[in-house]
């Protein structure tokens, strides 16, 4: 019996074998969908609540000036109808990630625009911005639509940047006002003795101990529950227990959703189709009856050795770098918490409770005439209580001060901090050297040149 045998350039090229281990193994792409579904609602939740509490013109146009970051000191607000136009633009840029429409060039539209606002003033910072900041940098860079496949280290790469905040935060809790003070909690709790039902329990200083205890716990641990398959479903229903509580207790804004939704990435790849109804952009395995098949494209790994090298060489970087910045404070004398040199994207969470008066001394030597100055003749009222309490920022106010003067005819005036705060219930104490002439120091100066050492010291 005679078998035909196509010839040889009509058969089928062989498809690439994919591989069943490592980081390229593929994996079912729905729960980096899920993931991206999520956040990209939340952006535009976000940037929507922003518009409709009215915040555009009190924290960007209002000030007549701004505190910057160190290295964007140019970071300026655009005029009052561009500054406006940015933020709206993140609610059709967050939409467009969540629906999967020109992902990348969305998510990155997205960051820049956020980013962006965030720079314009330092007094302004949260480390949950820092955290949407690196997610939507992800989505810009990794496959997340249009695929049924993903390589697993897609998969992994989102679970890290979600997890390494978990895990700073538990760290940076292994302190003695942590863990032996209960502080701040206690000091925040004692203040919600009005909350229904638990309120009345919150005058108890040992409430506090206990609640601080329980949060250091849930950080340093949540992350290992949710990635063991058996505790996962457990762990969940206890983040989300946890996280409505603080949301509920500190009114935290739409972090707690933002972590809510975020750490959906730690269950199974295929979690989202096991739903019995159509959810999260159609990720069921079958289609409706009557409506056509969509083909999704499965992710092959880079074909090139030397492209496999470079893309687990800048994985590892950022893996790295997610390390390295939260703990840089280890490398600057004192205490983070007082100094907060080292602070920004650190995911230092919920650590401190600062209360300040701020004054400074402005002398010109020309004339040896002295002033008395406020803050406020220079910043808005919610400026000048963070230059109260952030060393950096207080910098900042004694430059814009100094400009001020020089603006009246007193040129190269000096300008001395009257500064003291209140840490963590502890009596009020001098944070700034009194004889270090700020408007002298540049903005990048190490705070171990004009902060005094906080009494009794702590290092973390």
């Amino acid at each position: 019996m005679l078998t035909a045998t196509a010839p040889a350039e009509s058969r089928p090229a062989p498809r690439p074998a994919q591989p069943k281990a490592g980081p390229w193994r593929p994996v079912d792409a729905s729960s980096v969908v899920a993931f991206r579904v999520a956040m990209g609602v939340l952006g535009a939740f976000s940037a929507a609540r922003f518009l409709a509490k009215g915040w555009v013109e009190p924290l960007y146009l209002a000030p007549e000036h701004h505190l910057t970051y160190p290295w964007f000191t140019w970071v300026r607000p655009l005029a009052g109808p561009v500054m406006y136009a940015v933020v709206a633009a993140m609610v059709p840029l967050g939409l467009a990630v969540a629906a999967g429409r020109r992902t990348r060039l969305a998510a990155a539209g997205f960051v820049l625009a956020f980013t962006y606002c965030e720079l314009i003033d330092a007094a302004l910072y949260l480390n949950h911005y820092w955290f949407v900041t690196l997610t939507f940098g992800l989505l810009a860079v990794l496959p997340t639509s249009g695929r049924s496949t993903v390589p697993v280290l897609v998969v992994w790469a989102f679970r890290w940047q979600v997890g390494i905040v978990y895990v700073m935060a538990g760290l940076a809790k292994l302190n003695a006002d942590w863990l032996l003070k209960g502080e701040p909690m206690t000091t925040w709790l004692a203040s919600r003795t009005g909350t229904p039902v638990i309120g009345a329990m919150f005058d108890d200083p040992s409430i506090g101990l206990g609640a601080s205890w329980l949060g250091a716990a849930f950080d340093l641990t949540i992350v290992g529950w949710l990635a063991w398959r058996r505790s996962r479903p457990f762990a969940y229903v206890a983040l989300v227990a946890f996280h409505v509580l603080t949301w509920r207790l500190f009114a935290i804004g739409v972090f707690p959703w933002v972590m809510i939704a975020a750490t959906t990435i730690f269950f199974a790849p295929d979690w989202p189709r096991r739903f019995p109804v159509p959810v999260l952009g159609g990720l069921r395995s079958t289609p409706e009856p009557g409506r056509p098949t969509v083909r999704k494209r499965a992710v092959r790994p880079p074909s090139s050795p030397t492209q496999r090298r470079w893309l687990l060489a800048a994985a590892g970087l950022w893996v790295a770098l997610q390390v390295a910045v939260p703990l840089r404070h280890l490398a600057y004398a004192g205490d983070v918490r007082w100094t907060e040199e080292g602070y920004y994207g650190s995911f230092r969470v919920m650590l401190t409770e600062k209360a300040g008066l701020l004054r400074f001394t402005v002398t010109d030597p020309a004339t040896a005439q002295t002033w008395t100055v406020d803050p406020a003749t220079v910043l808005t009222d919610w400026q000048a209580r963070q230059a109260a309490i952030r060393p950096e920022l207080a910098v900042a106010a004694a430059h814009l001060v100094a400009d001020d003067f020089a603006g009246r005819g007193h040129d190269d005036v000096i300008v001395q901090a009257d500064s003291w705060v209140s840490f963590n219930g502890r009596q009020r104490q001098r944070m700034i050297d009194p004889r270090a002439d700020l408007a002298s120091l540049g903005r990048r100066a190490r705070t171990s040149t004009y902060v005094l050492e906080l009494d009794p010291p702590t290092r973390d």
